[in-house]
């Protein structure tokens, strides 16, 4: 079974973080031990952070970033557990470390205290013409949600809703 290093980032119920944040961070922690988790760093991203639209009546979300190691075969059990932490957990945003990134990733995350420090230290090492940030899309609340971003809402099936014309239908060979 392979050993895996995992970056998730949470968005957490800001009133249960302001009014309880150890309490909060460790029954995160909890969640990830119960499934073979070994928490390597935890640490807030952004606690008072204002969202685009409201998720689950909530305004205001608080960002904690954790990296752990895991059995990767864990990983869908402890997925659906997040899911079924509603009250706590608003979204979550999970990705699997590249091991070539591994040791400039923690060391980043366990030195910077700035926000977006993984972010920033992977577009440092790789230079200025990468697109790592574009990658990213999700760690700033903005797409972290479930709808669908399609334009216009048009009808199913490729052509934006257009039927072919007859002489169209005619060229297709049979």
């Amino acid at each position: 079974m392979p050993v895996v290093t995992y970056e998730t980032m949470f968005l957490l119920d800001s009133n249960k973080v302001s009014s309880d944040a150890d309490g909060t961070k460790q029954q995160i922690h909890h969640l990830l031990e119960r499934h073979g988790g070994q928490v390597v760093v935890s640490r807030p991203w952004d606690y008072n952070h204002k969202l685009s639209y409201p998720i689950s009546k909530q305004k205001k979300g608080a960002f904690h970033i954790i990296y752990y190691t895991m059995e990767s075969t864990h990983q869908a059990a402890l997925e659906r557990d997040f899911a079924l932490a509603e009250g706590l957990i608003l979204r979550q945003l999970t990705l699997k470390i590249d091991p070539k990134w591994h040791d400039t990733i923690l060391g980043i995350a366990r030195d910077d205290a700035g926000n977006g420090f993984a972010v920033r230290g992977m577009q440092d090492e790789a230079g200025s013409g990468s697109s790592l940030g574009d990658g990213m899309m999700g760690l700033d609340g903005d797409h972290m949600g479930g709808g669908s971003s399609r334009e216009g809402g048009g009808g199913g099936g490729g052509g934006g809703g257009r039927r072919p014309r007859r002489s169209e239908m005619a060229d297709k060979p049979e």
